[in-house]
């Protein structure tokens, strides 16, 4: 099983420790950005669709 703080796009938080955000850039037509959301560390990365081993 992997683990959302296996991930590459995996950011532990600083303001909280054992808590962490999800980082995905993403890239359209006119513009570049970074989308976020709140993970837990430990949580099951299996089913996730942008899941990278780090």
């Amino acid at each position: 099983m992997s683990t959302c703080s296996e991930c590459k796009s995996f950011f532990s938080r600083e303001d909280e420790q054992g808590k962490g955000d999800c980082v995905l850039r993403v890239v359209d037509p006119r513009q570049a950005y970074y989308k976020t959301r709140p993970v837990n560390p430990d949580g099951d990365a299996s089913g996730c669709e942008s899941f990278q081993k780090k």
